[in-house]
């Protein structure tokens, strides 16, 4: 008696382990997103250059940084200001397929000054720009 009830749960066991087998279903999900926009640049406000003498350029290295999830293209815009002459290597010519998390240029910023300035303290302004494409 003993060994047909285990048998009989035995058997009743393998019948529901093979029925909650079978009855298995898969279902999908679609996951959405939006990318958003990324664009970022980084100047600093100021760039010393120290003394000049006239006649003689002297330059400084200006360090931009930023983001852009796109390609991007850096450029800049002077005004000389009290400077006779203010030039940048970004300004002659834009940096294009600027592009990522990690975006960093280095720019040379060039000024002078002639003889007809008196001795006092100089200043321009550079205005870059970071262009998505």
């Amino acid at each position: 008696m003993k060994r047909t009830i285990i048998i009989a749960l035995s058997v009743v066991a393998l019948v529901f382990g093979v029925i909650s087998y079978a009855s298995a279903i898969d279902k999908a999900t679609t996951v959405n997103a939006t990318v958003a926009n990324v664009l970022q640049l980084t100047a600093p406000a100021s760039a010393e250059m120290g003394e000049l003498t006239p006649d003689i350029a002297k330059n400084v290295s200006v360090v931009l940084t930023g983001k852009s999830n796109k390609p991007a293209t850096l450029s800049a815009a002077i005004d000389e200001g009290t400077f006779d002459t203010l030039t940048s290597t970004v300004d002659t010519t834009d940096v294009t397929n600027l592009r990522g998390g990690n975006i960093s240029h280095t720019d040379t910023v060039t000024g002078s000054v002639t003889y007809f300035n008196d001795a006092a303290a100089v200043s321009g302004t550079i205005t870059y720009s970071l262009v998505q494409q």
